[in-house]
């Protein structure tokens, strides 16, 4: 790193003559600027401090001064001036700095110039002849807590020692301020008395009071006093009294305690006398929207106060226009208590409404609620009632009733669901009791139930379309002549009959369910009667009857003693030593042929007669007309679609008619598939001839 050298070419005193009555205290200076290897800093204007000390190394400061230096073709040369008087009545060395360097090294002696330094006459005009009317020779002698001293060479220092009275000089006086960036102010006692422990709490109290405390003030009475004079030129957001806490980093508090949290303006009672408190705010309440104490963020979003009165003139005790939180670190409601030993406690009030928080045993409920998060339950069977005070118990159980809702007409319970999906009307739906019945209505207002969408009397229930008309109607045994029965009612108004009737029993007379199915002109088109005018024979009336299960119609019968060898779509003939029973067939042109086995090739029985406990009953159905497949033998010749068939030599199997003549009452049907040769399934008509 290059260094600045100083070397001086001259230096130049100037004095008066010995006669003159005072003497220039300066001296020229002119030399070099060079850096460390004796190279001239280029010509510039740099900033030199100039001292003069009273040694080679060390010694006092006699004076000093920072000047301009300007370096002009290689030189530089400048007067030190306004000298302390007497400097050069001895040697002094000169020890030059440029900014930002150390200083140049070694200091330059400078020695007295061999002139008078001092005038030889004194003009009296402007000499001290006396100091407070005292001649000759004046000692200074320092008072109470004040000390005189030499510090140099025709040089005193008064200096105040520590102690009631005096300054260290510490203070520092600006205009019409006074500071000290170190120690306290004590007003009122001295501070050993002010750090006394008091009795009354012993060592609790010790270290209260901050031993880093800038002011310090005691008294028997009022400790300080601050008043704000106000008027109408002072601007917003003045206080009597303002604490501010600051930071240059973090430093968070550990907790609400006296010590443990840090905070702008503390407030602590050492004793808790009655009307005594750590901190107190009265205010007169005559102007609204103010407060004795106010706790708010820096902008005034969130606040809550102490005494406050309202821009309405009313008047709180704790007052906030946000939530507030009972116990606990994170607001979660509009209103809560904190876990623990206070969860489950419910909210009550008075008759003159005053409100508090009370435990379940004291709110006339007991320890079997449960209250967890917003549920709220009850492990024990008991009865909740609304509107009555004696919840009603159920014959001899006193615990049967669970909900009881009482009211001196139509006790009613509404669910209104109110700004939701799929608008944001009310819709309300409501159970309404009375002596008619019981009602569940819909209502998109609250001046009225609006439409029953259900009613139930005793033994009746009906459901209602959206226009109120009865649309399902359930009625239990014995509330008509009928008994139990549902009706269904249509949208038209051609009738007021139900469209479909189920009727658990017809009439007086007939002991039997039926099904009616009418028209929208009350006409009945589907009848299905279990007792059929009392016969004890059920029956189906209706126009028409459409099958879509199967394609023919058969009989039940019993297959003889081969029924064994038999499958569907086999062909079968008259058994004539079983009456009613059949066989398969086994000759050609057989005119006992009686029709087929129903179900092969996956075309199921459309349509199956039997009677139940006679002759006319059997295990298999046998398609005496319809569609069916049928097991056919092409060895007499090819079957084609359209040809008649008869029985054949082959057991169950059917063969193309050939001979005509031998047809005659062995016809089974016609083909309507084809078989060319050996055995297969061929669709049928059956038609027996």
């Amino acid at each position: 790193m290059k260094r600045t050298v100083l070397i001086v070419l001259t230096i130049i005193m100037s004095a008066a003559a010995l006669a003159s009555a005072s003497v220039d205290q300066e001296f020229q200076v002119q030399g070099i600027l060079t850096d460390n290897a004796g190279v001239a800093l280029p010509d510039d204007e740099y900033l030199i401090t100039f001292k003069l000390y009273d040694a080679v190394t060390g010694g006092l400061l006699m004076w000093d001064d920072t000047l301009d230096v300007i370096q002009s073709a290689g030189k530089f040369s400048i007067t030190l001036s306004s000298l302390y008087k007497n400097t050069f009545d001895r040697a002094n060395w000169l020890e030059m700095t440029r900014e930002g360097e150390p200083p140049m090294s070694p200091r330059i002696r400078i020695m007295p110039v061999p002139v008078a330094l001092h005038a030889s006459t004194v003009d009296p005009t402007n000499a001290v002849t006396a100091v407070n009317a005292q001649k000759g020779d004046v000692t200074l002698v320092g008072g109470t807590n004040v000390t005189i001293f030499p510090t140099g060479t025709n040089e005193l220092t008064i200096n105040a020692t520590t102690g009631v009275g005096g300054d260290d000089g510490d203070w520092l006086i600006t205009g019409n301020d006074v500071s000290h960036a170190l120690g306290s102010v004590w007003v009122g006692s001295d501070p050993a008395k002010a750090e006394l422990v008091e009795p009354e709490r012993g060592a609790e109290n010790t270290a209260l009071d901050p031993t880093s405390a800038k002011m310090t003030v005691t008294g028997f009475n009022e400790g300080l006093v601050a008043t704000l004079f106000s008027d109408n030129t002072l601007f917003d957001g003045r206080s009597a009294i303002f604490g501010r806490r600051s930071r240059a980093a973090a430093n968070p508090g550990t907790g609400f305690s006296l010590n443990e949290s840090n905070t702008a303006i503390k407030g602590y009672n050492v004793w808790g006398d009655s009307y005594t408190f750590g901190v107190a705010g009265h205010t007169w309440h005559d102007a609204n929207n103010t407060g004795g104490i106010l706790a708010a963020d820096y902008y005034g979003n969130y606040w809550a106060a102490l005494s406050f009165r309202d821009s309405s003139a009313t008047t709180w005790g704790m007052y906030t226009p946000f939530n507030a939180h009972v116990g606990g670190l994170t607001d979660t409601g509009t209103l809560r208590v904190a876990s623990g030993a206070a969860a489950g406690y419910i909210l009550t009030s008075d008759a003159d409404g005053v409100a508090y928080w009370s435990a379940p045993g004291a709110a006339q409920a007991d320890s079997d609620w449960t209250i967890v998060g917003n549920n709220m339950h009850h492990a024990v069977i008991g009865a909740t009632a609304i509107g009555t005070s004696a919840p009603h118990t159920w014959g001899d159980s006193p615990t049967a009733t669970t909900m009881q809702i009482s009211a001196s007409l139509s006790p009613t319970l509404a669910l209104d669901s109110q700004g939701g999906f799929p608008n944001f009307d009310l819709n309300r739906w409501t159970l309404t009791a009375g002596a008619g019945g019981m009602n569940f209505n819909h209502s998109t207002d609250f001046a009225s139930f609006g439409t029953t969408a259900m009613f139930m009397d005793d033994g009746v229930v009906e459901v209602n379309r959206f226009d109120g008309a009865t649309g399902i109607r359930l009625q239990g045994e014995g509330s008509l002549e009928s008994g139990s029965r549902l009706d269904i009612y249509s949208t038209s108004t051609n009738t007021t009959l139900p469209t479909a009737s189920l009727d658990g029993q017809s009439s007086s007379n007939d002991f039997g369910g039926s099904l009616t199915l009418r028209n929208g002109y009350g006409d009945n088109e589907v009848v299905i009667t279990a007792n059929y005018n009392n016969t004890g024979v059920g029956r189906v009336t209706t126009p028409v009857l459409e099958i879509t299960g199967g394609a023919d119609l058969s009989e039940q019968f019993d297959i003889g003693n081969t029924s064994a060898l038999t499958e569907p779509g086999m062909v079968v003939s008259i058994d004539p030593d079983n009456p009613g029973r059949l066989t398969l067939s086994g000759q050609a042109y057989d005119r006992r042929v009686a029709g087929v086995i129903s179900g092969a090739g996956g075309v199921k029985t459309g349509m199956l007669m039997s009677q139940r406990g006679t002759v006319a009953d059997g295990e298999l159905p046998v398609a005496l007309i319809g569609r069916v497949y049928v097991w056919a033998d092409a060895s007499g010749g090819p079957i084609e679609p359209g040809d008649l068939l008869t029985t054949s030599d082959r057991p169950g199997h059917a063969m193309k008619v050939t001979d005509h003549s031998l047809a005659t009452g062995a016809i089974l049907g016609k083909a309507m598939s084809g078989l060319k040769e050996g055995q297969g399934l061929i669709l049928t008509l059956v038609t027996l001839q």
